[in-house]
């Protein structure tokens, strides 16, 4: 024993073995604070978390070795193990009560991403009650003061007598240093895989990664459930995370300000386009969830009772229309909805960008920013779970300033009351918002009344009988959204308003097995068709004719009646291009791009070319080129692209 210079008495301890005490506190220390996490996680609910912890024992343990070494890290550059405890206690119990309270409004999970949105509307602050997050912080400065307190008593016990000993000894140099640099390589490693995943080039495969050695699978589209299966931990990572997108070659800020000009002089030269403004009140982006044309599936689902889509084939008719050609079949609407609001394209990237890409951008060009630009007021509308694909922080991003999901759509009807939110019930508000807005209005719309399962909606009575029992419910369904889609047309044709209608499938419904998995190319490509017009209450005309349309859907090897069709099979990426065409619309810098792109390469989606690379080279083309470049700037590199429209 020795004497200190206040002659209180100090034990001395090698250094070695303090730290390797201070590490076993530490992971004991970290099973105690991955238990409370998942507490919170299920927000109080013991059972609950037991339950995962049991079911899901490999997450937990995983959990653990993260807390641990995040505990390590702090320890060793604060070299007070309890008072570290006590900091990463207080941060814990404030991150997972904001989770608990978002859980309580929203019934969705706390990410990464509210805490960017943290001083904006909807952001993060509003899950807070100032009287519960005052005795939160109380609760937090007694814990931290405990355990300064213990530290400084344990350090009395089991410290050092080094007043004398030369500073790098007094500070603990080495032993901190060696700590510090462990801590981090084993922090860093073990969430890596997570951090930074590579994309391999399939979007199902990219958005939800299994991981056998952990025996689980992250979920994109919904964020509930990725937490519930993987366990806050690894649900927050996942989500911190980004997918990486291969740079492509020649990418640097020079390139893309070249190219930018380019399709900004082409631009400037083209005068006869007037201002969005000018030319229309009203403008409405309307995807219907899994709507398809019965009517191209006859050979293999053949049906009883007529023509589902009456009032959808009238429509080809009389204004600009088209079957798109869906990059998804039977589910990835985010990704369809995705390329038609940005003009952008998942062909390079294969991935969700509302999950991976969209929410750690400041802002990204849509159809929504460009209404904005001309004084447009900005809605989005789906009569869903708003967190689904995080819609609730992607649509504010893309210029959207209301954001209307299924909790706050007025008197809901669900077809025979059940299923879905149904079409009527989209129109209705999208008329209310035209009707109680005196202003110009841009309205984003995604409707679920077909989503699966199909036969969800319960219809008693069907019309449309096929050999295959769900495609008998869908195309019911199909015929009501059909004629819910003619009473809303006709009401937006007694309007004063100019307004315009992009109006579009995302893709066909899952169970087309016959074409879906069929050995002919032609086939397997009818299951991924949709329909597609550009409706107004003027006159609009499609630059192309009927004939012109057939022989260029025979030349990308599409052999279906036209049925009066006047615009070009194509990709999503180039539907907004199109609306502005046949409107004559002044228009974004991009979609001078997409002029040429959607030309050279009407179908850009990897199912057409049988692809699965992420260079498919047979379709490589210097336009092609541009656009896979300003594709990455937006989404994954520097955003040198000038135009935020």
């Amino acid at each position: 024993m020795v004497k200190t210079r206040d002659s209180a008495p100090k034990h001395t301890m090698p250094t070695v073995l303090r730290v390797l005490l201070s590490a076993v506190f530490l992971f004991a220390m970290s099973i105690i604070f991955a238990w409370f996490i998942e507490v919170r996680r299920a927000s109080g609910d013991f059972d609950d978390a037991w339950s995962f912890i049991t079911s899901h024992y490999l997450i937990f343990w995983y959990s653990v070795v993260i807390i641990f070494f995040l505990l390590a890290v702090l320890s060793a550059i604060l070299w007070r193990p309890f008072l570290s405890t006590g900091f990463f206690f207080g941060f814990i119990s404030a991150v997972t009560y904001a989770h608990i309270q978002k859980f309580k409004y929203r019934e969705a999970p706390l990410l990464p991403e509210d805490f960017l949105m943290a001083d904006q509307a909807g952001g993060l602050m509003q899950f807070i009650d100032p009287w519960e997050i005052t005795r939160l912080v109380l609760g937090i400065i007694l814990v931290i003061i405990g355990s300064g307190l213990l530290d400084h008593y344990m350090k009395k016990i089991i410290g050092n007598n080094s007043a004398k000993s030369p500073w790098w000894q007094r500070y603990a140099l080495v032993p901190r240093m060696t700590f510090t640099i462990v801590a981090l390589v084993g922090l860093m490693l073990s969430t890596d895989f997570l951090l930074h995943r590579e994309n391999p080039g399939n979007s199902a495969e990219s958005d939800n990664p299994k991981v056998e050695w952990l025996d689980t699978e992250f979920t994109g589209w919904d964020q509930s459930y990725n937490y519930k299966c993987n366990g806050f931990i690894l649900g927050f990572l996942y989500n911190l995370g980004q997918l990486e997108m291969k740079e492509p070659e020649g990418y640097n800020e020079k390139r893309i300000l070249e190219i930018a000009k380019k399709y900004e002089t082409i631009k400037e030269a083209d005068t006869k386009r007037e201002p969005l403004n000018e030319i229309v009140d009203n403008v409405i982006v309307i995807l219907d969830e899994t709507f398809y044309d019965p009517e191209l599936l006859d050979k293999y689902y053949g049906h009883t009772g007529g023509d589902p889509l009456p009032n959808l084939h009238a429509l080809f008719e009389d204004y600009p229309s088209g079957y798109m050609y869906s990059p998804e079949y039977g589910g990835g609407t985010a990704n369809v909805e995705f390329e038609v609001f940005t003009s952008l394209s998942n062909f390079w990237s294969g991935r969700l960008q509302y999950i991976n890409s969209v929410p750690k951008l400041p802002s990204i060009m849509s159809v929504a920013s460009w209404a904005k630009g001309f004084d447009f007021d900005t809605d989005a509308i789906h009569v869903y779970d708003g967190t689904m694909y995080k819609r609730y922080i992607v649509y504010p991003k893309m210029g959207y300033d209301n954001f209307i999901d299924e909790d706050e759509i007025e008197n809901p009807e669900r077809e025979n009351g059940v299923g879905y939110i149904n079409d009527r019930t989209v129109y209705r508000e999208i008329l209310s918002l035209l009707q109680n807005n005196d202003g110009k209005q841009m309205v984003g719309a995604v409707t679920m009344q077909n989503h699966a399962t199909y036969s969800s909606a319960g219809y008693s009575d069907l019309e449309y009988i096929t050999n295959h029992p769900e495609l008998s419910h869908s195309f019911q369904s199909l015929h009501y959204a059909d004629q819910y889609l003619g009473e809303f047309l006709e009401a937006l044709d007694q309007l004063d308003e100019r307004t315009v209608v992009l109006w579009f499938g995302d893709h066909a419904a899952g169970v087309l097995d016959a074409y879906a998995k069929s050995d002919t190319k032609s086939e397997r490509d009818l299951a991924q068709l949709t329909p597609y017009f550009v409706y107004a209450n003027f006159e609009v005309k499609s630059p192309f004719t009927v004939q012109e349309v057939a022989e260029i859907n025979q030349a990308l090897g599409f052999d279906f009646p036209t049925r009066g069709v006047n615009l070009p099979t194509t990709t999503p990426n180039c539907l907004a291009n199109t609306m502005y065409n046949v409107m004559k619309a002044e228009k974004p810098v991009l979609q001078y791009l997409l002029d040429v792109v959607c030309e050279e390469s009407p179908i850009l989606a990897r199912k057409y070319y049988d692809v699965s690379d992420d260079s498919p080279a047979k379709i490589d083309t210097a336009t092609l080129q541009e656009y896979e470049l300003v594709n990455y700037d937006v989404l994954s590199g520097e955003y040198y692209w000038p135009y935020k429209e």
